[in-house]
């Protein structure tokens, strides 16, 4: 099995760090110059109270920001923070476990490791290293709750069903997006696994009873209590304040979840879509700063941590250094897309009773930080391999978004 180091990321996934580079705003930035001096004054004092304001908030000055080294926060350390702890199997699965590979010390009826990760697999012994070291505290669930103690090739379990069709999803979101995600130089490339959502938690996503019929308590919506009510929320729940849906900084509205093809026929991943002949009226522009703020408060960052404050869609500040945040945050909305059109509608309902599918967003994995604790480093994590034939296939092919990348 290849490690990290020796299995790069596709071509131009990667692209050489340019620190000469000088590509920028090409005279569309106009201004009034007497309007300018008259109102310098007035910008310098909102300027010092906007600092004020994102120190208080706890997002980032734009000047302290290393691109190729964040530093993540440690899954057990982000566990330890919400009073929770990593979770172990227990000593009846311990027990069932030994016993079974004692019977049977090669894997029986194992259909993804095998297939993803290789031939090692195919010992018993491998495979619950795997599940230990990545299932359970993932999901927070000892053996158990997915397999039946005393036949763990049976899939009579419906959670197992569930985690299957998950772990295709996981690596094949891994070879699509993440490993192709423009980086410069020097920055690791993460790894998926069931933490990267899961977060400890079985169902992460909300499940408060939806016959309550005040819901006062509106923390409680979003995922794992992330923050106001999402379109899921207010679809399953019926939720309304004065006969109109809460407003939600959640990403799901359906158009931007919906990867549409532009005029060129390429995927239009995620911008504001008004132009000369779009109605009168501020639609595109609320839904795009919801998503916005959205993204603000998933990765707790302010707007320059993807944008330069003097042309916001540059992808270049004005000494040439290129705004990697900004090309990998258009790269990631595509894996959302993706998420929320091909996989996430093919998942087993483990509680139909739950009814229409939650929508993926940023805070599902960045939970307020910029790398989420829950993704595994490089050489922490097994690198899958490209399938031919997965056993689930996306719904619909969406391209790969061409990176964006400084220009040499």
């Amino acid at each position: 099995m290849s490690s990290i180091e020796n299995d790069p990321a596709p071509p131009g996934a990667v692209a050489v760090y340019d620190e000469k580079q000088r590509t920028i705003l090409r005279g569309e930035l106009v201004g009034l110059v007497a309007m300018t001096i008259l109102a310098l004054g007035g910008v310098i004092a909102l300027s010092m109270a906007l600092v004020d304001w994102r120190a208080f908030q706890g997002f980032r000055a734009e000047s302290t920001y290393n691109y190729a080294g964040i530093q993540q926060v440690d899954f057990v350390e982000y566990l330890r923070r919400n009073n929770k702890t990593l979770a172990q199997p227990s000593a009846e699965a311990l027990q069932a476990y030994s016993a079974w590979q004692q019977k049977n010390p090669q894997t029986v009826n194992v259909q993804v490791l095998t297939q993803y990760l290789g031939p090692e697999y195919n010992t018993t012994a491998k495979v619950f290293e795997y599940m230990s070291k990545y299932f359970t505290p993932g999901v927070g669930q000892s053996c158990e709750y997915c397999h039946n103690l005393e036949n763990f090739a049976a899939y009579d379990k419906p959670q197992k069903t569930t985690a299957k069709a998950m772990l295709i999803m996981q690596f094949e979101l891994q070879n699509k997006w993440i490993s192709t995600i423009p980086r410069p130089e020097g920055q690791p490339l993460y790894q998926l696994q069931c933490a990267t959502c899961h977060y400890g938690q079985a169902q992460f996503w909300n499940s408060v009873d939806k016959n309550n019929p005040t819901l006062a308590n509106l923390a409680k919506f979003g995922i794992a209590g992330g923050g106001n009510p999402t379109q899921y929320d207010m679809k399953h729940y019926g939720i309304t304040l004065n006969g109109k849906p809460p407003a939600s900084y959640e990403i799901v509205d359906d158009k931007l979840l919906a990867a549409r093809p532009d005029a060129k026929g390429e995927v239009n991943y995620f911008q504001v879509t008004a132009t000369k002949d779009t109605p009168p009226g501020l639609n595109d522009t609320y839904r795009n700063q919801a998503a916005m703020y959205h993204m603000n408060v998933a990765l707790n960052v302010g707007c320059d941590f993807c944008h330069y404050g003097g042309y916001f869609k540059s992808y270049v500040l004005e000494d040439g250094t290129f705004k990697w945040p900004k090309s990998q945050s258009r790269h990631m909305v595509g894996m959302i897309q993706d998420i929320a059109i091909n996989w996430f509608p093919q998942m087993p309902k483990v509680d139909p009773a739950r009814g229409d599918l939650a929508q993926p967003n940023c805070w599902m994995c960045h939970r307020g930080n910029v790398v989420p604790p829950g993704a595994y480093s490089p050489g922490a994590g097994e690198v899958p391999q490209k399938v031919s034939d997965p056993q689930i296939r996306p719904l619909v092919d969406l391209p790969l978004p061409a990176p964006k990348l400084p220009q040499k």
